[in-house]
């Protein structure tokens, strides 16, 4: 089978490297000088732990799949809660007494309200703390934005937006705060330079675990 794949070179990065999105997309982070010959070789090396990788992302997705009935758990900041399927008072969907509650005649839009509830979730406590972080780090933002992103957490444009993908509501307060301040140390620092990551230890002295954390969460 042949391996597709795509390659991001920096000047900043000394070492060939493999990153699996979260979507099963092979990504290769590689020196400018390194050539595509001597980048197909390393894939082709590692074909065995892309193979394996995808295989678990698949199993992972199969995993995540809902069915939107009642007894169903849906994660929010880092907690899993307990969805319930009935005729009730509320329109929509509602998160009351530490569990979701979904109107019976709404089940069949139930993804959509999900989708939409954990969007404006995202908007009331990201922006904030993207607020209070950044000026504690001394840098200023032009905007925040929640969006839905396929392959990455959050990112900093060149024109100094953040962008945050909204699905990272469903993580703990700690892994939130780990993206956001990854994120603002692109204002001070463009690259993954040692200095960038001085920056977010001076922050978050054990950010490197919480990058696990992430590889387990679907977006």
């Amino acid at each position: 089978m042949e391996l597709n794949y795509s390659i991001q070179r920096s000047p900043a990065r000394k070492t060939l490297s493999l990153k699996m999105a979260p979507d099963g997309t092979l990504e290769v982070l590689a020196p400018l000088d390194v050539s595509d010959e001597k980048i197909n070789t390393l894939v082709q090396k590692k074909k065995f732990w892309v193979y394996k990788n995808k295989k678990e992302l698949v199993e992972k997705k199969m995993a995540f799949e809902k069915e939107f009935v009642s007894g169903e758990s849906f994660l929010y900041l880092g907690k899993k809660f307990r969805l319930d399927v009935t005729v009730c008072e509320y329109k929509g969907l509602a998160f009351k007494q530490n569990k979701f509650i979904l109107n019976k005649t709404e089940q069949k839009s139930a993804k959509k309200l999900f989708d939409q509830w954990y969007k404006q979730k995202a908007k009331e406590k990201l922006i904030p703390r993207v607020d209070k972080f950044a000026n504690q780090m001394g840098v200023t933002p032009q905007k925040t934005k929640i969006l839905s992103m396929q392959k990455r957490w959050g990112s900093c444009t060149s024109d100094g937006n953040i962008i945050l993908n909204y699905h990272l509501i469903k993580a703990p307060l700690y892994i939130i705060d780990y993206v956001i301040i990854h994120e603002l140390a692109h204002l001070l620092e463009h690259n993954h330079s040692d200095k960038f990551w001085k920056i977010i230890q001076t922050q978050m002295g054990d950010y490197k675990k919480h990058k696990e954390w992430l590889g387990k969460l679907e977006i």
